[in-house]
């Protein structure tokens, strides 16, 4: 038989999107807004004293007017144990009825020279006075005790969150459509029917 048959295969398209989920957020925040407190610090040092004029003074080294009563008092000894003593002797001068001669005493006892005794000693004997005064602190918040609590403002923003969903699509569409074609190809022809 004659008869060609060409046949055309349909091919059809597919287009596909994806779904798509779009998402936002902003984390949750806190806004603090302070002015800044002020602190008042007010010190006081504290004093010592040290007071060195006894322990000077046990050394010999004092003011001119403790000196000045100290050689007074030295002084006035001496003129005392000199008048008691020139008095013993003009008494001893006026008692005529003891035979011996006061003179030769008083010789005697002028040209030996009396023995000194020494000592070994430290000084100095008293110590300083010390005296301290205490010294102060004083803090104090500028405004009171609740000045800093009341300059504080606080603003919180919560969190939020953005969703966005985008369907998928699909597309199908035909790029070529099927065909069936038939002919004849050869020469013999039946006419008669």
């Amino acid at each position: 038989m004659d008869i060609r048959i060409t046949t055309t295969d349909a091919k059809i398209g597919i287009e596909t999107i994806n779904a798509r989920l779009e998402r936002k957020s902003n984390p949750a925040r806190m806004e603090i807004r302070q002015k800044q407190a002020l602190l008042e610090i007010e010190t006081e040092k504290p004093k010592i004293k040290i007071d060195q004029y006894e322990a000077f003074a046990s050394a010999g080294r004092k003011n001119n007017l403790d000196l000045a009563v100290e050689i007074a008092q030295v002084g006035y000894q001496r003129v005392m144990e000199y008048i008691a003593e020139k008095a013993e002797e003009g008494d001893r001068l006026a008692a005529i009825h003891i035979k011996e001669d006061p003179i030769v005493e008083f010789g005697e006892k002028a040209v030996y020279v009396q023995q000194r005794e020494f000592n070994i000693d430290f000084i100095p004997k008293a110590r300083p006075k010390i005296t301290v005064e205490e010294g102060e602190v004083k803090v104090e918040l500028a405004g009171g005790p609740n000045a800093f609590f009341d300059k504080v403002k606080i603003n919180f923003v919560p969190h939020t969150y953005d969703t966005k969903y985008i369907p998928g699509k699909v597309n199908i569409y035909m790029i070529q459509y099927p065909s069936v074609e038939i002919e004849y190809v050869g020469n013999n022809i039946d006419q008669y029917v």
